[in-house]
């Protein structure tokens, strides 16, 4: 706590009992709302989607984010979330904008108690603002006290992270030290993530209703990338598994799901009812969920060893033969470790051996095609194909929400094997497969569809088709109001035309800067602006310099662009610049810890 504050600050304790996604963020945007009541209200009408994750129900008519912006995704461990990412993007700039019009600092009480998903807005707000002229308008205090109900394996990650936090805002870190539990009351909650995690430490409810709670809010914690709500839920899940003995009823359990469930499915998470089961299915879940959030906060010998306690358990071929292939994909995507990962896969076959079933045809293609990236990763392409083919077949005449993921996967993967081989043609078929899957996919798909065709024309050397299609997947963006990828689109196609076209690269740069202040990313905004400049042949790279020197997301980008900047020759810029490339994922760095 700082012995003053700032004069007229706005203050919010930003604490809560509870570690739910959003929970301080809302106290916060409150707050905000309080002192900048027309330009808050202003933004949250413009973007009704990702308010109404915020506050559920409060603008009526609004589309549903999960249209509009993609989810992680467990089954090939990517926890990037383009849901969240949105979401907090709003929040910052609701924080930043309210900084500038109302003229007053931010001070926010109870950081310590704050949940990490709220925390990580508060950063993003913090590098926005530094592109405002609002550097250090925002003050976080209360570090060093804790909430009520914490995660205790997660204690040691969330201390990390909050350095990581405090270095990114260019802020004092807060130290080791931890104070004690504060006596924090639960609030209502307001969504159902909130809903699942009171559940889940409510003792009035039975025992089996309140694990069947963890387990749901572990599904949901997973979309709003709230690891440490999913952790506290799985360790308070085996706790209450223990407490039960064998008393434990897994009709119980299943009872308690069908009262608090939604019928929400997506293959984004297998967890479903078809997850339950008795006491040592449900700690098998528990821990595997475990080995996830470990494996997506980067402490990866200890997802090794949670998928591992799974593999203890008599449970059955099917969930050995997934949690092999956790363990496969964790050595293979994290550590490295190619050889040991078919270890873990052939173990995954042995276990399904026996008798057939669609269940058992299933994972064994979802093995198989992990078994294929063990040999793309050592670039032997051709048995990499015999495995993928393989995997098609186990699944091909099945049609539930996983088996049509897989197929997904497997058309993907077969195209990025012809793409790595230089076969651009059949690269291009392959992927041109989606377009034959349904005629309903929407603006998302084809932001995606059409920026890979587009990569694997201008590989083939199809120029003139490549840019249209390149075209198509911008204006895909715009129809969603997606700012991120309007502006990586147009960006490089700027870049693409510079020394070639400038009057058409100086108009996509134009548009790639006007998306990157939308999007208040200091870095893309530097890159948009030297690239204008490149376009125009301006040597005037000053303001392009101070917001790459305001940018404390990706230091691997940034660096080389500053000194090029700093050095101030066009040909060291021109190098620096992103070109257009066949897939148009990026990492949410800016929003992540």
């Amino acid at each position: 706590m700082p012995s003053t504050l700032p004069a007229r600050a706005i203050e919010v304790d930003a604490g809560v009992a509870l570690p739910a996604a959003f929970g301080g963020l809302r106290k916060i945007l409150q707050a905000c709302e309080a002192a900048a009541p027309d330009t808050v209200r202003a933004l949250a009408r413009s973007r009704p989607a990702e308010w109404n994750r915020l506050f559920p129900g409060s603008i009526q008519g609004a589309p549903e984010l999960a249209d509009l912006a993609l989810t992680p995704s467990e089954r090939r461990l990517h926890r990037e979330s383009e849901q969240s990412f949105w979401v907090l993007n709003l929040a910052a700039r609701a924080i930043v904008e309210t900084l500038r019009d109302s003229g007053r600092p931010l001070v926010v009480h109870g950081a310590g108690e704050c949940d990490l998903v709220s925390l990580r807005a508060v950063m993003r707000a913090a590098e926005w603002g530094r592109l405002e002229q609002l550097d250090g308008r925002i003050l976080l205090t209360g570090w060093h006290m804790r909430r009520p109900h914490y995660a205790a394996l997660f204690e040691q990650r969330r201390r990390a992270y909050l350095d990581t936090l405090c270095d990114r805002m260019r802020a004092p870190r807060p130290g080791t030290e931890i104070g004690a539990l504060s006596g924090r009351a639960l609030e209502p909650a307001v969504d159902l993530e909130g809903r699942y995690l009171q559940a889940v430490i409510d003792e009035e409810r039975p025992l089996e209703h309140r694990i069947a709670a963890a387990i749901l809010a572990i599904r949901g914690c997973f979309f709003t990338t709230n690891y440490e709500g999913a952790q506290l839920a799985a360790e308070r899940g085996l706790a209450l598994i223990d407490a039960a003995g064998n008393a434990l009823s897994a009709a119980g359990v299943a009872e308690g799901w069908d009262a608090l469930d939604t019928g929400f499915t997506t293959p984004a998470i297998e967890i479903d009812r078809d997850s339950l089961g008795d006491a040592e299915e449900l700690r098998a879940l528990f821990e595997r969920s475990i080995g996830v959030v470990h494996v997506f906060t980067g402490l990866h010998d200890e997802s090794l060893e949670a998928f591992a306690r799974g593999l203890e358990r008599n449970i059955s071929p099917e969930r050995k033969a997934q949690l092999h292939m956790y363990r496969a994909l964790t050595l293979i995507k994290r550590l490295g470790n190619l050889p040991n990962a078919r270890g873990e896969i052939e173990a995954g076959f042995a276990a399904l051996a026996g008798r057939e079933s669609n269940a058992r045809s299933l994972h064994e293609g979802w093995l198989r095609n992990v078994y294929a990236l063990t040999w793309f990763q050592d670039k032997k392409l051709e048995q990499a194909m015999v495995e993928e083919k393989k995997a098609m077949r186990c699944v091909g005449e099945l049609h539930d929400a996983s088996a049509t993921h897989l197929k997904i996967n497997l058309i993907s993967n077969a195209s990025v094997l012809q793409e790595t081989a230089k076969m651009y043609s059949d690269a291009i078929t392959t992927w041109r497969r989606f377009e034959k899957i349904s005629e309903k996919w929407g603006d998302n798909f084809a932001k995606h569809h059409r920026y890979r065709l587009a990569g694997l024309q201008l590989a083939a050397g199809e120029r003139d088709v490549a840019v249209e299609n390149y075209t198509h997947a911008y204006e895909s963006a715009q129809k969603l109001g997606d700012p991120l990828h309007s502006q990586v689109v147009s960006a490089e196609l700027g870049q693409f035309y510079l020394g070639s076209e400038q009057a058409t690269s100086q108009r996509w740069f134009t548009l790639a800067v006007e998306h990157a202040r939308t999007l208040g990313d200091p870095l893309r905004l530097a890159q948009s602006l030297a690239g204008l400049a490149l376009a125009q042949g301006s040597r005037g790279f000053s303001e392009a310099l101070r917001c790459a020197q305001a940018s404390t997301t990706t230091p691997a980008e940034t660096t080389p662009l500053v000194a090029a900047l700093a050095g101030g020759e066009p040909e060291a810029i021109h190098k620096v610049l992103p070109r257009p490339r066949s897939k148009l994922n990026r990492p949410f760095d800016s929003v992540n810890l």
